[in-house]
């Protein structure tokens, strides 16, 4: 696995390098320029998130290429080594923008009147330990969901991937929510199922674990767990027995 993802960071080493740049100068540009913070903070987070697009993307990509791969067939790994590899390159690439992220949000941080996030800075570490769960819980699964759209579809067809991809994306999402909706009243979208926000009197606040919503969130919970095993599996029969590799 560490091989695979070795081999992942040099091929795409240019690729992260300019984007990584690209942030950096839009963050510097950002903190020098007369905007009013609004919307220099706008814009901070506009340019992250395309960050965090491309990399997802390129990510994507990364799978697709190694999964039909004549050569990374010739490395002694299991099928699932692409996998981990794969998501291993996901999460350094996240914790790289973090890290970008750092520096700017420090800067504002000091340099501005930023009272208005002390409401989100009081939430218990509980309520962030919480959201910090299902964040990692929510990128591990849409990574696994998309990684088991790519090995499905390659294992279709070999051209009119990018038509037959969005179809089997379209297809699979929908049965997957109406399932979940069925049983548990929600979908597969739904974010931070065991805490919800609103606003009182102007103040944040919080609400955790409650009833009968509760539940139907921890049972959603357990099904997109068992999900992700069912994702490995198809991957892996995919890859064994359905692509070819060139």
């Amino acid at each position: 696995m560490i091989k695979l993802l070795k081999y992942d960071l040099r091929r795409n080493a240019s690729l992260l390098l300019v984007v990584v740049a690209a942030l950096i100068a839009g963050e510097l540009a950002l903190m020098w320029s007369p905007l009013v913070l609004q919307i220099k903070l706008g814009l901070l987070i506009g340019i992250h998130f395309a960050a965090a697009v491309i990399f997802s993307i390129n990510n994507l990509m990364v799978f697709d290429y190694n999964i039909k791969s004549v050569s990374r067939r010739l490395l002694p790994v299991s099928n699932y080594a692409y996998v981990w590899a794969s998501m291993l390159y996901a999460i350094l690439n996240t914790l790289a923008l973090m890290a970008i992220a750092i520096g700017p949000a420090l800067y504002y941080l000091n340099s501005y009147d930023t009272m208005f996030l002390s409401d989100v800075f009081d939430l218990p570490a509980y309520v962030w330990s919480e959201l910090a769960l299902e964040t990692v819980f929510m990128g591990i699964y849409g990574f696994l969901f998309m990684y088991a759209v790519i090995a499905l579809t390659r294992s279709i067809v070999k051209k009119g991937v990018l038509w037959v991809g969005l179809i089997v994306f379209l297809v699979l999402s929908t049965v997957v929510d109406w399932v979940e909706g069925l049983l548990f009243h929600r979908d597969s979208t739904q974010a931070f199922s065991f805490i919800t926000f609103k606003v009182e009197n102007g103040v944040l606040a919080h609400e955790t674990f409650n009833s009968g919503a509760s539940w139907n969130a921890l049972g959603s919970l357990v099904f997109e767990i068992l999900l992700c095993f069912v994702f490995l599996y198809v991957i892996n029969w995919c890859v064994e027995k359905r692509i070819e590799a060139k």
